[in-house]
């Protein structure tokens, strides 16, 4: 195993570490506290088409007021055609209304984007179960077309060929579609009034993350608007920070730097300087379970805010390019790391695991 440096945070810095505030990492939206309870139940739908609030809610939810909120992040990007987001797998042979499925399976993004809740069900594509999507075109002025295709052999590989039109307006509104969880066999179009154009095999990857279309320079051209659902930002909920003595806070970089560690056979180590002015180091990423090293990425890093981001690839050319928050422990032994607040993870962080602990390394 790699030559470490050995280093522990002195309490010198942990109370440097003390001047910093949580805050949250680019401009992502904030959850709302509770006292510890369930979260307060939202109107119904039928009490939302009246404007009045259901006997059971503490406000009305605005539907039209959510959907403009998600539109409003899709206007300082021109390349975006829209946004779009993952609900979940359901069922064959379920037969519980989609709205409730909806609340059940998506509780915390129906509760901030009532909308999904609203939509009625001419724009519901599919056979009513399977991998669910919600697509939201940029604005009123895009247009949205939705195929059934199914993949044929022609040439040098399968391609996909349109069979029917389940859905097609010049003026599109959004629509949930349901997917064949075994392959993509929905094709959706989106052009917006400039005349960008976006062509989407709806997936996800397994840990929920959708694989987005790209243009030329490989930049998304839909918006993954899922993460209206996670917790975000300095508000959260009571008790979800990690357990001992006194407060974690987010450390510094003068904290982290040259210090490495440890989680099950994955060891990351955070060197600083020598990786010119926009970040704190260089950062590597390794996995050696035997003593000796099966997986390496190597690249960058620095704080931004309470988070982590890391700047990483690998000669298998898998690439990790995202912001986890984190917290360090009074001690500085231990650090709370999270999933990226965009769904993103990274190969120490089980599937379906949001968070985990990391151990200083001195050996």
């Amino acid at each position: 195993m790699k030559q470490t440096l050995k280093r522990r945070i002195c309490a010198a810095i942990l109370c440097h570490i003390l001047l910093f505030g949580l805050a949250g990492c680019g401009k992502a939206n904030k959850a709302k506290p509770n006292d510890g309870g369930d979260p307060p139940v939202k109107a119904s739908v039928d009490a939302l088409k009246q404007g009045q609030p259901a006997a059971d809610s503490e406000e009305t939810v605005d539907g039209a007021e959510s959907l403009a909120r998600v539109r409003g992040d899709l206007e300082y990007d021109g390349r975006l055609t829209g946004a779009a987001a993952y609900l979940g797998l359901r069922e064959k042979g379920d037969q519980t209304e989609l709205t409730d499925w909806l609340r059940e399976n998506c509780a915390d993004l129906t509760s901030e984007l009532p909308f999904l809740l609203e939509i009625p069900s001419e724009r519901v594509l599919g056979a009513g179960y399977g991998k669910l999507f919600c697509i939201v075109p940029r604005d009123e002025n895009t247009s949205l077309a939705v195929n059934h295709v199914t993949w044929q052999m022609m040439g040098n590989g399968l391609h996909p060929v349109a069979d029917e039109v389940l859905y097609r307006e010049e003026y599109a509104e959004p629509v949930l579609v349901f997917v064949n969880p075994e392959e993509p066999d929905r094709e959706v179009n989106l052009v917006t009034n400039d005349g960008v154009a976006a062509i989407w095999y709806p997936q996800e990857d397994g840990y929920g993350n959708l694989i987005l279309p790209t243009d030329e320079a490989g930049a998304p051209m839909l918006y993954d608007f899922a993460i209206y659902g996670y917790t975000t930002g300095l508000d959260y909920p009571e008790g979800w920070e990690p357990s001992g003595d006194d407060w974690w806070w987010p450390p510094t970089e003068l904290g982290l730097a040259d210090t490495s560690w440890l989680c099950d056979s994955w060891v990351l180590e955070l060197r600083g300087g020598d990786a010119g002015p926009e970040y704190a180091g260089t950062a590597d990423l390794y996995y050696a379970p035997a003593g000796y090293i099966k997986q390496d990425y190597l690249g960058v890093w620095r704080m931004e805010d309470d988070c982590l981001y890391l700047k990483l690839s690998a000669d298998s050319g898998d690439e990790i390019d995202a912001s986890f928050p984190i917290l360090i422990s009074p001690s500085g032994e231990d650090l709370y790391f999270q999933r990226s607040r965009t769904g993103a993870g990274i190969p120490f962080l089980p599937d379906g695991t949001d968070s985990i602990g990391l151990l200083l390394y001195t050996g």
